[in-house]
């Protein structure tokens, strides 16, 4: 069942100094030495529409998501990390109370443009740095990842984009923007990727050359922000393992480098998953198909991990955190659908495939709160089985991350099992909140194999001939997608 929330409408209209450059003034309490702002006076001296969801202790401000006690805000397709959680209560007042300076980068990119906040004035004021002044890329930021960096562009307007790779040069080209040396000035001597940044503007165009290092792969250019935003994402190269030291099948048919494929059987131990006719177990089918999928992916040269490869039960927070933890670059989590009652059952069959997010209906939904029960025999839980708004909020940066190629894997599923002895629930594909795909940095798949409670899937499922055949279907995909 959906809930219901209350929300409250406030809006306030205000004329800005913009002669001062000063955006607003604004409400500060002090606590532990962080500034905290009363989001909801933010927003009105802002002049955005706020949305006050009050069962569920969210605030929405234009744009931008808040939670009380999270640390993470969101705005469209990006999370920004703050300071410190949000606050309700910092004086006698209740509200959202803002830790600043660190959640400024959510009103910048909502507003589009660069913001200052001045602690002594209690003021948000926007100044443009002289180099960017007049120019269309008001903000240039390098930010250091675990894995590589990420150059990101904030631009006034979107523009067209043309990015080019020619190792060991990236050439960005944007269209009708202008462009200024001295904000790229110092860029190469910050970066660990980067030996060298050129960039030229001409009559019609800017244009920014970045010349990599060998240690860097090919970059990924991200938009966000419906092109306001541009991030060049480039990752550093893993360290190449001598032939000598290689398996026979450590390299792929296509000789291109090794994927690992962590796949994932449901339910395991003390969960047994749906039950279907004659006490087929869910757990039983999808182990076996897992056995079977990591043989074949063997033996088409990939690394394969299985999260269980007995009968035992994994939390399902572990289960994406072993992902990660193998460097897996696809997450397959196998599972059987289920319904209730001798009519439903008869005619309700077909294999539907999975990503990460908001259900996209009440079935989907229910879906995944039945796959999420599995959570309430763990110890320390409470055994909720669905995500919060709130935890969605966590959720923005993998989901913007991997959505795009988690749906193109099972697109690819979709067409491996099309036209076989399964049929296709719907459109073959859907997306909900299941926890176990929450927290797998990679493209990830919750896989519904067909329905264990129908008396043709159920058959199917529960013989050798119809599990070689879902894990050959299986592997068809997956070796597609890793071309």
């Amino acid at each position: 069942m959906l809930k219901k929330f209350s929300f409250f409408f406030l809006f306030v209209f205000l004329v800005f100094a913009l002669a001062q450059e000063t955006v607003a003034t604004l409400q500060v309490e002090k606590k532990g030495g962080i500034d905290y702002i009363d989001g909801i006076d933010l927003g009105k001296k802002l002049k955005m529409q706020i949305f006050w969801q009050s069962e569920a202790d969210i605030l929405q401000i234009g744009t931008s998501l808040w939670a009380w006690g999270n640390e993470w805000a969101s705005i469209k397709d990006t999370s920004f990390l703050l300071q410190s959680p949000v606050q309700n209560k910092i004086n006698s007042k209740r509200s959202f109370w803002l830790p600043f300076p660190s959640s400024l980068p959510v009103f910048e990119r909502m507003l589009n443009k660069p913001l200052e906040y001045d602690s002594a004035s209690a003021k948000i004021i926007t100044i443009m740095p002289k180099e960017f002044k007049d120019k269309d890329i008001w903000s240039v930021n390098l930010d250091e990842k675990n894995n590589g960096e990420v150059l990101e562009l904030k631009l006034l307007k979107p523009f067209i984009v043309e990015p080019l790779y020619a190792h060991p040069n990236y050439i960005l080209r944007l269209n009708g923007a202008s462009i200024d040396n001295p904000a790229f000035q110092d860029l190469a001597k910050k970066s660990a990727l980067i030996s060298r940044v050129i960039p030229i503007q001409d009559e019609q165009s800017a244009q920014l050359t970045l010349t990599l290092k060998d240690n860097c792969e090919k970059p990924e250019l991200v938009k966000k922000d419906s092109g306001k935003t541009l991030q060049i994402v480039l990752r550093k190269k893993q360290p190449a393992i001598p032939k000598a030291e290689l398996a026979p099948q450590a390299v792929n048919s296509a000789g291109k480098k090794t994927k690992t494929i962590v796949i994932d059987p449901g339910h395991g131990g003390k969960d047994p998953g749906a039950i279907g006719h004659n006490g087929l177990k869910e757990k039983e089918v999808v182990l076996s198909v897992g056995l079977k999928l990591k043989k074949n992916l063997e033996e088409k040269g990939f690394t394969v991990k299985l999260t269980r490869s007995n009968d035992e039960f994994v939390e399902l927070a572990q289960r994406p955190k072993m992902a990660n933890d193998w460097g897996g670059d696809l997450f397959i989590s196998l599972h059987c659908d289920a319904v209730a009652g001798k009519e439903r059952q008869q005619k309700t069959d077909g294999f539907k495939f999975y990503i990460l997010r908001a259900g996209g209906s009440e079935e989907d939904k229910a879906i995944a709160r039945r796959e999420n029960q599995a959570i309430a025999l763990e110890s320390d839980k409470k055994g909720k089985n669905e995500i919060s708004p709130a935890d969605w909020i966590r959720l923005d940066n993998q989901l913007a991350l991997y959505a795009e190629k988690s749906a193109l894997l099972a697109g690819y599923l979709v067409e491996a099992f099309d036209g076989g002895s399964l049929k296709k629930l719907q459109t073959g594909a859907g997306q909900a909140g299941f926890f176990v795909l929450v927290g797998a940095y990679m493209p990830a798949v919750l896989a519904e194999l067909g329905f264990i409670t129908s008396p043709t899937d159920g058959a199917f499922l529960a013989t050798e001939k119809g599990q070689n055949e879902i894990a050959e279907r299986l592997t068809k995909a997956i070796t597609s997608f890793a071309k």
